[in-house]
């Protein structure tokens, strides 16, 4: 890596395979589908952009610049959460440098990584070369370049950019550049390919949810690693980072708090509620919150229908029934048994 600064077609499929794999029927998506997002209620989305009339089209959406008679892009997109996780497949092209949020309607930052061939990456004031299993970090509201000038294969996660621990990244710097050094590139590279390989009609709400957080923590991750070459602001958001993995890997414990948080983080109780300050949760409240959606993802898994509540108090961390009730009471304005109910509900009418 080298960084100097200053015909359209799509498949919804329950399984992806590989890209090109044969029995797959080509059909034209709706005109508000983006490029880099799933079709509605697909586990998998196969496309295929082949020659100038898709050209034409898919630069109507991303604004792209090829040669129309050998433009060719495939991708394979599923959706984990707010995760979209995308494999491609392209020829010679350039994005330009648009801030259009790589065709998604909100405002959307990128994880970028190569796994074959080389992409570059410029702005007025920067310019990376990434080669093999190099990566990057990009604002999609900032204007970026992206170009290959010979084919390649990557793999890009795209998040909403107020996602949780990701909200609010600073706009000083429109993408930071990662070295294949940077094992944790690897590791998500790997682990998004193993996800799109999967048929995820098969995992329970659970297991799903499971695979989300590990796709998070992963994401996270990543940024934090990148975001330490950005300094200053991107520093900041490297250390909430840490602390919300933190959380997340911690939850079940029930003397986890700010407290005990700071003392592992080894900073004080007041240096880690700043790095909390003006977002859309304090500390108490990530650790709160991040109880509730397991204890409520338990409600709602069929596998735990006979766990008693407090069984599952001390699963999810609230240490008691009574903290379990109230705080699913408080979350959903329904009694954990209600919750549960509905569910089962639910499931019978979709196995119907």
């Amino acid at each position: 890596m080298t960084v100097t600064a200053p015909a359209y077609r799509t498949t919804a499929r329950r399984h992806p395979g590989t890209l090109g794999a044969a029995g797959v029927t080509p059909r034209r998506p709706a005109a508000t589908t983006g490029p880099f997002a799933p079709e509605p209620r697909a586990t998998a989305t196969v496309r295929e952009w082949r020659g100038a009339a898709d050209l034409a089209r898919f630069a109507q959406l991303v604004p792209t610049t090829a040669q129309p008679e050998t433009f060719q892009l495939q991708s394979r997109t599923a959706r984990f959460g707010d995760f979209d996780a995308t494999y491609m497949v392209h020829g010679p092209l350039r994005f330009e440098p648009v801030p259009a949020n790589f065709g998604h309607p909100a405002r959307t930052l990128r994880l970028l990584v190569v796994l074959d061939g080389e992409v570059s990456l410029r702005t007025a004031g920067a310019h990376a070369t990434l080669g093999r299993r190099d990566g990057a970090l990009l604002l999609g509201w900032a204007p970026v370049a992206y170009t290959a000038s010979a084919p390649a294969r990557v793999v890009v996660v795209d998040v909403p950019a107020d996602h949780g621990v990701l909200g609010g990244l600073p706009d000083s710097a429109p993408f930071v550049a990662g070295s294949a050094e940077t094992a944790l590139l690897s590791a998500l590279a790997a682990f998004v390919l193993d996800l799109l390989r999967q048929d995820a009609d098969a995992l329970t709400p659970a297991v799903r949810a499971q695979v989300t957080d590990s796709l998070d923590s992963l994401v996270s991750g990543v940024v934090s690693a990148l975001a330490v070459s950005g300094g200053g602001e991107w520093d900041r958001r490297s250390q909430r980072m840490d602390a919300v993995r933190y959380i997340a890997a911690h939850y079940a414990d029930p003397d986890l708090n700010p407290t005990t948080l700071a003392t592992h983080l080894g900073i004080s109780k007041r240096s880690l509620q700043r790095l909390f300050e003006g977002e859309r949760l304090s500390v108490s409240q990530w650790i709160q919150a991040k109880r509730v959606d397991q204890v409520l993802l338990r409600l709602r898994d069929p596998r735990y229908a006979s766990t008693s509540l407090e069984d599952l108090a001390v699963l999810t961390g609230f240490g008691s029934a009574l903290g379990l009730r109230r705080a699913v009471q408080a979350a959903t304005g329904k009694a954990p048994s209600a919750v549960r109910a509905e569910a089962l509900t639910d499931a019978v009418a979709l196995a119907g």
